[in-house]
């Protein structure tokens, strides 16, 4: 049996993660570790976005949602990395942040696969982007006008509740011509409400990122 090592930039297990990503990869064995999993309050508070750090939005054990820089959690996340990766097959990145970590085995960075996704597809395309935090908004147009896209973007954390499918007709009236949902934290669910009130192709990063380790893994 392969197995995944699932690494969050928060605490693990992130059961409300790797429960929907697992089901997508049948036969498979998943661990798990956390950047923050043995940091005080004190030592995650220091992690919080400087300068031009995007923010990146996870969650503790407890539940609790907390913000980390994109350029701090760099060293936590990459000795997660270090604890899992001789016992897996593939590390899979739970954020979609663009995170420059290393590991022995394959890893996936959810975050360059959906870019990469997206640049295959027509390049006309019009986006309508939903990130978890409204700091991120800057950054991610910046990203997407460096792809060479016109992206729409709208901010909604996925832990707190909201209305996804106001989202879908947003992105409808707004001329968008596909929706993408990035942040690991977004479920099927929300991914199922968007479509439905568009009628629009909705690229959801959680499971596009599970079907490429099932492809990777031959599950």
């Amino acid at each position: 049996m392969k197995t995944i090592a699932a690494v969050t930039i928060g605490q693990s297990p992130r059961n409300d993660v790797v429960g929907e990503m697992s089901d997508l990869v049948p036969g498979t064995r998943w661990i798990e570790a956390g950047a923050l999993d043995f940091l005080d309050e004190a030592a995650i508070s220091g992690l919080q976005p400087r300068g031009d750090s995007s923010p990146l939005v996870t969650r503790l054990r407890s539940g609790r949602t907390v913000v980390v820089g994109e350029h701090e959690i760099l060293d936590p996340l990459q000795q997660a990395v270090r604890r899992v990766e001789a016992e897996a097959d593939l590390v899979v990145v739970l954020c979609s942040g663009a995170l420059a970590i290393a590991s022995r085995v394959p890893i996936l960075f959810p975050g360059a696969l959906l870019s990469a996704t997206v640049r295959a597809l027509n390049p006309g395309l019009r986006l309508f982007v939903i990130v978890p935090h409204e700091a991120q908004i800057p950054f991610q147009q910046a990203r997407w006008r460096t792809l060479g896209f016109d992206a729409t973007l709208r901010a909604a954390s996925p832990y707190v509740p909201a209305d996804f499918s106001a989202f879908g007709r947003e992105a409808r009236a707004s001329g968008a011509t596909m929706i993408l949902l990035d942040c690991l934290g977004y479920t099927l669910t929300m991914k199922a409400q968007v479509a439905a009130s568009s009628g629009l192709p909705v690229l959801l990063v959680r499971s596009l990122a599970a079907r490429v380790a099932a492809e990777l893994l031959q599950t």
